[in-house]
């Protein structure tokens, strides 16, 4: 203990003999400074969580595409039946009304409607006003285009004006479908291959139709959206050729 006593008074006599640099003089900042600082604060924070939420998203295989949402479940889904269908095309995927022409339904639409050129002239043209304007163009089967999971179309091909707040459809995907990120015409997409997966439409308003009556099977798909529209390629094609046919919509 006494020599602990001596180190001890022997620090305290050399703080004294040492020269120390002046204390500095702490104010807090401006009013201005300080809100500027909250500001640099929250952005840097809002940058770090959207990096947060991409990171996840690019993690879960997702692009969010405006209109519609995308969810996994780990539950097998069931097969397509080989029932020959006894309901209307347009009822059965509840694309709308049937229209006389592509140009009844652009002129209905309200907004720039497009076709892939690659495809020639669609077999059906149909459009649904509520709760979005859809514009949907069914191709029948043909030796380039075989039939999917329904046995009278060889592509569907939908586009629909969206927004973020809109989810107009919902795509569960079972364990044996693969998601891919791709690009479409210079812009993000998403392409679904694999197992089919299950299609909820939302319902028109009014109808009291709950969004799960609803559901049907949907093959390989192409997802993208450019301009306000959302566009939606789906064929039992390739990848490649998938987004051959994506790169003549105009």
């Amino acid at each position: 203990m006494a020599e602990l006593d001596a180190l001890e008074r022997d620090l305290f006599a050399l703080g004294r003999e040492l020269e120390w640099p002046p204390t500095p003089v702490f104010r807090l900042p401006s009013r201005s400074g300080r809100r500027v600082g909250r500001r640099l604060a929250l952005a840097l924070l809002a940058a770090a969580v959207l990096a947060a939420l991409a990171a996840g998203a690019v993690a879960a295989g997702y692009l969010h595409i405006p209109g519609v949402n995308i969810q996994r479940t780990s539950r097998p889904l069931p097969s397509p039946s080989a029932t020959a269908p006894t309901t209307p095309l347009g009822a059965r995927l509840d694309l709308g009304t049937l229209e006389p022409s592509l140009a009844t339904a652009r002129a209905d639409a309200g907004f720039r409607v497009q076709a892939p050129s690659a495809l020639g002239q669609p077999d059906l043209v149909f459009y649904k006003a509520t709760p979005v304007p859809v514009v949907s163009l069914v191709y029948s089967p043909r030796e380039d285009l075989p039939a999917g999971t329904d046995p009278e179309v060889g592509a569907l091909f939908m586009e629909f004006r969206s927004a973020d707040s809109t989810g107009y459809l919902t795509k569960l995907l079972g364990p044996d479908t693969r998601v891919e990120q791709v690009t479409v015409n210079g812009v993000p997409g998403i392409w679904l291959e694999g197992a089919p997966h299950e299609v909820f439409v939302q319902p028109s308003p009014g109808t009291g139709s709950p969004v799960l009556d609803r559901v049907r099977l949907a093959g390989n798909t192409l997802l993208w959206y450019r301009g306000g529209i959302t566009y939606r390629l789906e064929a039992k094609v390739s990848k490649a050729r998938a987004l051959e046919i994506a790169g003549t919509v105009g």
